[in-house]
Parts: structure tokens; sequence; C-alpha cells
């Protein structure tokens, strides 16, 4: 703690603790943003100089760090970390002339440790007076947090929103209590814009309906949580490295798209199985990445809303995996999903002459679902996601997700033709944009879309 008084010393360490049991207890920890996250101690001490009150915030020592605060399994350091002399030319880019009081032009660290900035020698009275604050700051915070989830609990949805409402005025900007908030005012009016509530399950962390179907469509939706999962396999050159992506919440279709589907919607129906008994819930193949977008385009054109989509890569391996890190098992396989091994006709499919034209794709949903409720997610047909063919660690901000981005577009999952090997989650597969295949097709994706106004829920 540099030239720190041991009474301060311990004052922090307390606040800190805290912390950790509040996520954000002070201001400063909302302002410090995602450095409080793991830095509680050196946020708490930068919160008591004038480096905050002037804003003068990590950044602007450290650099943005980016990799850091994203991706910070991986070991991913700051750009900059000062130390000794590196220190005071930083002091010297604010104070060129030297301490605002004494004009000594000596390093700060002889007077001021480098967050806090506070001189020893002095007491501690404001100190004191910060803490006593934040501390009952933090009491009344979790107070109202305690009361809020036990309304929540009771399904006393309004009294639990005003309860948090009182919590984030306490701490603007805490996470959980801005989410709680956000949960009751969906549990309290739930309906999404252009879509139809499917059963009675909603998510407990955000209130969102679980199930959900496309308004005026046949077209049904499951609600893929948000999380963080390691991406990629070390098994595939182009999957490598593994790497931890952040997903926020979404919905995913919870078939791939069916033949009728496509038909009711565009008339026409591209399918290399068009006009089988079963064709409605075939998937439909044989497009290409610009005829899901002009799908897409078309549906967002009727659909209050809109904003319907491919699945980005990572979400699409997010919620194939479903919470797990490993590819399923042979067992599972033959269980909830259509590959070679089950898809042929009249032949025994572990030969290696069968011909290609014995396989073909099998009904939607004829499988059973993984873990999420999500069917189909390996094999039967592969699915177009979003992204452009871009080298690992994947990025959604570097482009890849541009409709006029260049080069080949990924897919995903397997397809009835395919071996089991070829099915696992992080296998990468990819095609021209225009190419069309009878084995390649899609599922829909939406983030989660605005709620309706009350008023447009009453007729």
């Amino acid at each position: 703690m540099g030239r720190l008084s041991l009474s301060l010393t311990l004052i922090l360490a307390a606040a800190a603790g805290a912390a950790a049991a509040a996520q954000q207890p002070t201001p400063e920890l909302g302002q410090a943003g995602p450095c409080a996250r793991c830095h509680v101690s050196s946020v708490l001490e930068w919160g008591l100089s004038a480096h905050q009150k002037v804003g003068t915030d990590c950044v602007a020592c450290h650099g943005a760090s980016h990799g850091h605060v994203i991706d910070e399994r991986n070991n991913v350091k700051p750009e900059r970390i000062p130390r000794g002399a590196a220190i005071a030319a930083l002091c010297e880019t604010c104070h060129a002339n030297g301490c605002p009081k004494t004009k000594q032009t000596a390093s700060c660290q002889t007077c001021h440790h480098p967050h806090a900035l506070l001189d020893p020698n002095k007491g501690r009275a404001v100190q004191d007076q910060w803490v006593k604050e934040a501390n009952g700051k933090l009491e009344a915070f979790n107070r109202y947090m305690a009361e809020g989830d036990r309304l929540v609990k009771e399904g006393s949805f309004p009294s639990a929103r005003d309860a948090f409402r009182q919590a984030v005025e306490q701490i603007p900007g805490d996470r959980r209590a801005v989410a709680r908030l956000g949960m009751c005012e969906r549990r309290i009016d739930p309906q999404l814009a252009g879509f139809e509530i499917v059963g009675s399950e909603f998510d407990p962390e955000t209130g969102l309906p679980r199930r959900v179907k496309v308004s005026g469509t046949a077209i049904e939706m499951v609600l893929v949580p948000a999380g963080d999962s390691d991406m990629g396999s070390d098994r595939w050159k182009d999957s490598a490295p593994v790497h931890t992506v952040q997903v926020d919440a979404f919905y995913l279709g919870k078939f791939e798209l069916t033949q009728g589907q496509w038909k009711a919607l565009m008339g026409a129906n591209p399918s290399q199985y068009a006009g089988r008994p079963d064709s409605d819930r075939l998937p439909v193949e044989r497009v290409s990445w610009d005829d899901c977008q002009t799908f897409v385009r078309t549906l967002n054109g009727r659909v209050p809303g809109g904003g319907f989509r491919l699945p980005t890569e990572a979400e699409w391996e997010y919620a194939a995996r479903a919470g797990s890190a490993n590819p399923p098992a042979h067992d599972e396989l033959l269980r909830s999903a259509w590959f070679r091994e089950n898809t042929a006709s009249g032949a025994d499919a572990a030969a290696d002459s069968v011909p290609l034209e014995s396989y073909a794709p099998k009904p939607v949903g004829s499988r059973q679902p993984n873990r999420w409720g999500l069917y189909d997610m390996l094999g039967n047909v592969w699915e177009w996601t979003s992204s452009a063919s871009r080298p690992y660690p994947f990025d959604a901000g570097d482009g890849r997700e541009s409709e006029t981005a260049t080069g080949l577009r990924v897919l995903r999952g397997g397809s009835f033709v395919d071996s089991a090997e070829s099915l696992d989650p992080a296998m990468r597969h990819a095609e021209r944009s225009d190419r069309r295949f009878r084995w390649n097709g899609f599922r829909l994706a939406r983030g989660v879309p605005a709620s309706v106004p009350p008023a447009a829920t009453k007729k």
C-alpha cells in the first residue's frame, strides 16, 4: 500500500470485503467500470482521491486493455502497468508545473500513494466520513435487495419492483439490482413485440418467457440464457485456439426452419426434398446464405419490431453446447441427431458403398432436444450463421457479422450425410454465400425485443 497509513489500509480492506458481497457498494465502483470486478481495493483508493473528482480513471493510466476486461480468463494483461519513474512521468502530464500546492517536481509518491493521492500525515476525518456514507448506502442497498427477493418468491412483482428501485437509488448502476428491476418489469408486463408467448415458463433471472412463437407464423423460438463459455477446439485447425466468449440472452429457433415455414412466407420451395408426404416438417435446404438474408428481410418487414437474423457463430456454439464443455458421446448423438449412421434408407449406413442419394434429412423435432430445449442442433442439415469466416479468437466487433463482409460464410452442426466426428459443436465449415446444397439449411435468431407498450396490449 506504499505510504498509506495502517488504519486506512484496514478501512479499505473492510470496504473491499463489503464490495465483494455487493458487487458495487459505492458510486466509485460503478464509475470505474469493469476494473472494479477484480481490483476493488485499488478502485476504493482511487475513489478517495482527487483523481476520481476530476475524471482521471483507470484507463488514463493503464490503457483501455480491451482484452483484459473482455476475456480475462485467458490472462491478457493491462496495456500499461506503470511503476516508479513511469508513474512520475504520468503525473507530469497533468501537473507539468509540479505539485499544485508545493510546486515541487519530485515524484508524487514521496507523499502520495499512486492510486489514492492521500497525504499520510493528515488525519482521517474525510476518509472516515466517506467510508461511513458508503457503509450506510450498502446497508440500505442490502436491505432493499433482500426485501425485493422475498417479494419475488411470493410472486408480488409490483412490490418487488419498488424495492429494487430503492436499491438502485442507493447504488446507481449496480448490475444485479438493475437486472432484478428489469425482471420484475417484464413479469408485470411480459409481452414482447413480434412474439406470442407459449406456455407459462419464465426465466427467473431476466423475467423473459422461455418459449415464444413469431407473431403470425408457426415458427417457435426458445430463450437462450446469457452466459459465458469456452468456444473452439484444438481438434480442428480452424477452431483453435479455445477462448472464452460472453453471450447476451437471445432467442433461437426451437427447430431448423422447415419447408412449410419457408413456403408460408416466400411462396416457392427451393428444397431438394420438396413434394414428400412429410415435406412441411422437413428442414428447408438447398438455400444459400444470400437466400437466408432474403428470408430474414422479408420476415422483418412483416413482423412488429423486426430484428430477426441468423445467429452468430458464438451464439450458435453456445446454444449447441447448452452448458457442456465436451462434444456429445456417440450414444447421445444416436438419441439426438440425424447423421450418416441413421439416415440412409434401405442400406447399411456403415458401409462405404452406400450411395449419397440414399441419405435424406428427417422431420425436425423427431429426435431428443438438448438441455435448453433446442432440437437438431447437430445433424440433419448444416446451419448457416451470420459470421464471415475469420480466424479465432472470435470477436463480433471485427466486422464478421456485417452483411457486406467479404469472404466465405460459416455453417455449423453437420448434416444427415456426415459422420459422427463432424457433429462437434466446435467444428466450423465455410462456404460461399451464394452456394446451394441439399444439406445446408438454417434456423432463426433474434435478440431480446422491446416490451410491448401497455397501451398496445389493450383492445
